[in-house]
Parts: structure tokens; C-alpha cells; sequence
């Protein structure tokens, strides 16, 4: 399932950062595990629903089915497949416990888009955002496609996702098309972009 797109079809909720400041302290990127998922659903939750929203009572199935969707894949030990979290240190914190902030999924993708990787489900804490942690997970994608043997990646982003598309494009990611579809001219629901980006070798 593909989390980034389910919710924000379903829901435009958007929030300002809060003043947790990032300042020098490192962000470490790595692959997620089993111990992550707690985290990284709570992460998702928060940045692809909205509680103020009258599907606020099907929050506890979401997080659940959530949570069950990071299970099975993890689980799946697919070749190329890749969950990546984005952590602040424990030391930043008084409780001596990492922190999940972020989190982007890797996988080969489905039909004709097989040829690329494909990103999905890119997330960012909101006390956390235009600190540069997106930036960091894209780049350890291209790093992880890279040594998979892959020369690209592609996404998709809603077309009325602007803070999205802004960092995509600064990132060298291209719009290669714009897709439609019934539910975008009948119920007047924005449009997907699909972006890709050709990866160089360091």
C-alpha cells in the first residue's frame, strides 16, 4: 500500500514546524528495523492525517493497519526493498532514547515504472521539517539505489503538494508526466506528477 498517496488523497492537513531546532547535531540515516516501527508509524500518522478530520475515528485502524503494513514488508526480506528512517542522536536527548523523525520507502516499482526504483511514503516529523532531514533521506536513497545498480529514481507527488514538489525539483527530480484520472475530473481531486531523476555515480 502505498501510505503517501492513500493519505494525502484523503486528507490536506498541513502544519507549521515547531521551534525544535536541529542546529549542528547530526542526522543518522540508516535502514530501519523491527524497533523502528513503532516510531515510523507514528510518524507517518502525523504527517498523512489529520485528527480534526471526521475520519478521526478510524484513527486507531489506520495506525494498525499501518503498523501491519511495515511488519509484512519488513518481513518479506525482498531484494529491493528498503525502509530508511532518519534518527536524532540519543544523546540530544534527556531521556537517552533515539528519536524517529523521518522515514522513505525504496522498491522496485510496479508496471512501467519497473525500469526505476521507486520512493515512497517520504516523511518528515513536523517539528522537525525545513531542516533539511528530506534532503538527507533522498540522498541516502540515491545512495541505496546506487549500490543496488540502479541510475534512477521516480516518485509521484500530487500537483497541489508545492512544498513537495519544491523539494523534489531543488533536488534534480523532472516531471515526466502528469497523470489522469476519472477520480481527478469527477470528484475534482488534484492531479499525480510523476517525477524521476538519472542518478551519477560519485
Amino acid at each position: 500500500m502505498d501510505l503517501c498517496q492513500f493519505y494525502n488523497e484523503v486528507s490536506s492537513y498541513s502544519q507549521k514546524p515547531s521551534n525544535i531546532d536541529l542546529g549542528r547535531l547530526p542526522v543518522i540515516v540508516r535502514v530501519a528495523q523491527m524497533s523502528d516501527i513503532k516510531g515510523l508509524t507514528e510518524v507517518l500518522i502525523g504527517s498523512f492525517y489529520s485528527p480534526k478530520q471526521w475520519l478521526s475515528w478510524l484513527q486507531p485502524l489506520f495506525r494498525l493497519e499501518i503498523h501491519e503494513d511495515l511488519r509484512t514488508r519488513f518481513r518479506s526480506h525482498s531484494p529491493y526493498y528498503c525502509c530508511l528512517v532518519a534518527m536524532v542522536p540519543s544523546e540530544t536527548f534527556n531521556d537517552s532514547q533515539e528519536s524517529v523523525i523521518g522515514t522513505v520507502e525504496i522498491t522496485l516499482g510496479s508496471r512501467f515504472y519497473s525500469q526505476s526504483l521507486y520512493i515512497s511514503n517520504l516523511a518528515v516529523s513536523h517539528a522537525y521539517r525545513k531542516q533539511g532531514v528530506a534532503k538527507h533521506l533522498l540522498q541516502k536513497c540515491e545512495q541505496v539505489a546506487l549500490e543496488w545498480g540502479h541510475r534512477s529514481l521516480s516518485l509521484h507527488v500530487l500537483e497541489d503538494n508545492y512544498p513537495a514538489k519544491r523539494l523534489y525539483l531543488n533536488n534534480g527530480y523532472q516531471i515526466q508526466r502528469i497523470e489522469l484520472a476519472w477520480q481527478s475530473w469527477l470528484l475534482k481531486t488534484p492531479r499525480r506528477l510523476f517525477l524521476k531523476k538519472i542518478l551519477k555515480y560519485p
